[in-house]
This record gives C-alpha cells, sequence and structure tokens, in this order.
C-alpha cells in the first residue's frame, strides 16, 4: 500500500515538472514584433511561422505555426467605445466562450461558440450588470427566445425564433405594462392577429396578417381610442368598404375598392391603386437587421 501510494506521488511530481518546464518553454514576445504575411503571422523579420504568445499592454495572442491557437485577449471599439474582449481559438477557429468586458471590468457580453457558429445563449449586459438582452442559438441559426429588458429588468420585446425566422407569439413594450405592439408569425412572416397600442394604452391599430399581408377587416383608432377608419382587405390590398368616422362616431365618408382600386357603385374604377409599403412589416425587418449578435460576431470576426 505504501509502495503504490509512493509511486502515485512521483507520478504526480513528474508531471507538476513536465507541465512547469513545456510553460517556461513556451515562446513569449512582445507584440510590437508581430508580423503578417499572407494571414500567417511571424516574429519579425523570420521565416518560420510563429509559434508561442504576443504580449503587450491589455493584448495577449497565441499562436501555433502562424496560427491562432490558444489564449486572446485585447481591446475592440464600438460605436466610439472600447471593450476588452477574452477568448480562445481553435486551430484558427473561434470555439467555447467568449466574453467582452466594459473597461471597469463588468461584462457587456457572454457569447458561446461552437467552431465559429453561435452556440447556445448569447447574453449582454448594461454597464450596471443587469441583463440587456439574450439571444439563443442551435448551429449557427436562432432558435428561441431573443428578451430585451430595460435597464431597471423590465421586458422591453419577447420574441421566438425557429430555424432562423421569427415564429410564435412577439410581444413589445413602451414601458413596464404597457404594451405595444403584440402579434404572430409564422416562418418569419406575420401570420395572425395584431393590435398596436399608444404609449397611454389606448389601442391605435387591430388587424390579421395572412403571409405579409393584410386580411379581412382593420381597425384603425384616434388617439382618444375612439374608432377612425375601417378598412376591408384581401391578399394585402383593400378589398372592400372602407369607413371613415368623426370623433363622435358618426360616418364621415365610405368609398368602395376592389383589389385596391377605387370603384363606384356600379363597378367603375374612380383611382386606379397606388403602390403601397406596408410601415408594419418594415418595422419588423428592421428588427431583424438590429439583432445583437450580427454586430459582435462581426466584430470578433474582424479581430
Amino acid at each position: 500500500m505504501k509502495k503504490s501510494k509512493l509511486l502515485m506521488i512521483i507520478m504526480i511530481l513528474c508531471f507538476s515538472i513536465f507541465g512547469l518546464s513545456y510553460s517556461d518553454n513556451k515562446r513569449v514576445e512582445k507584440i510590437e514584433n508581430k508580423q503578417i504575411k499572407n494571414n500567417i503571422v511571424y516574429f519579425k523579420n523570420e521565416s518560420v511561422p510563429f509559434t508561442g504568445e504576443f504580449r503587450g499592454t491589455g493584448i495577449n495572442e497565441e499562436y501555433k505555426s502562424g496560427i491562432k491557437d490558444g489564449f486572446f485577449k485585447g481591446v475592440i471599439s464600438d460605436e466610439g467605445k472600447s471593450f476588452i474582449y477574452e477568448g480562445r481559438y481553435v486551430e484558427g477557429i473561434k470555439h467555447g466562450q467568449w466574453v467582452i468586458k466594459y473597461l471597469t471590468g463588468s461584462n457587456r457580453a457572454i457569447l458561446r461558440y461552437n467552431y465559429d457558429k453561435p452556440h447556445g445563449q448569447w447574453a449582454y449586459f448594461y454597464e450596471n450588470n443587469k441583463i440587456e438582452s439574450y439571444e439563443n442559438f442551435e448551429d449557427g441559426i436562432l432558435s428561441g427566445k431573443v428578451v430585451n429588458y430595460d435597464s431597471k429588468g423590465n421586458v422591453k420585446t419577447q420574441v421566438t425564433y425557429k430555424s432562423g425566422l421569427l415564429d410564435g407569439e412577439a410581444v413589445f413594450f413602451h414601458s413596464p405594462g404597457v404594451l405595444d405592439t403584440t402579434t404572430i408569425f409564422s416562418y418569419g412572416k406575420l401570420n395572425g392577429p395584431l393590435k398596436m397600442f399608444s404609449a397611454d394604452n389606448i389601442p391605435l391599430v387591430e388587424g390579421t396578417y395572412k403571409n405579409n399581408k393584410r386580411e379581412n377587416i382593420w381597425k384603425f383608432f384616434y388617439k382618444t381610442g375612439d374608432i377612425k377608419t375601417t378598412v376591408t382587405y384581401k391578399n394585402g390590398l383593400k378589398n372592400g368598404k372602407v369607413t371613415i368616422y368623426d370623433k363622435g362616431g358618426g360616418i364621415v365618408l365610405t368609398s368602395l375598392f376592389e383589389n385596391g382600386d377605387e370603384i363606384d357603385n356600379n363597378g367603375n374604377i374612380i383611382e386606379k391603386n397606388q403602390p403601397f409599403k406596408d410601415g408594419i412589416v418594415e418595422r419588423f425587418k428592421k428588427f431583424n437587421r438590429n439583432l445583437k449578435f450580427e454586430k459582435y460576431d462581426k466584430l470578433l470576426s474582424e479581430l
């Protein structure tokens, strides 16, 4: 028994000595001696690709045969502000957890990669350490909930993605408990009822979408909540009766439409359909383009 314990101690010491020897033998150079040729990193004026670590003020970069491999730390700029980044490369590919920090040291973002693809949950934080938002990924593609919060922790936006497309209920808030918009998506397109409210929690719009196109009767309201206009749509075009009301609920004007054209009671065209860009649909396209992961993934890809 004593011999086996002694043998184990000797083995541990050997591994420890070997580890220290390996660490001590790692080449460490100043970052100003880093040179890049054809996307391969060299020590300045050397012909063999660099293996080891470059260091500078707030900078650590590890390479193997001229390729990023190991721990990286440095500074990036976003919208005029500087942030610290830390993460690891495996044979030139981002892998595992990457962290972006405020200069104070608190986390700005915690990102996870699976061989260069966003993976799992990406989380973003305010400087007061409260969570700002999070996004979920499967194999580099948005999948699951995306939630945004204000600096006090109240939900501002909650949507769900499936295979990279908006899918399911989407809820937006003006302020805590005060709805802005509720709607339904299917495969990235508006599909189902939509309601929009003012910051005073008064209904502004009620309608239905089918494949990003307005369908059936839509209602538009005055800021007081009184009905202003009703419009019948088919396949995204006005089709049927359009009625305008005064604030007292009296009918001011009634018009007829067919496939977007205004017509008289006999079906004759009064005015041809004008091209119409749906501002609500465009709003959600902008929402997709403004997701944080695209910005931070791009910043890290440009290192």
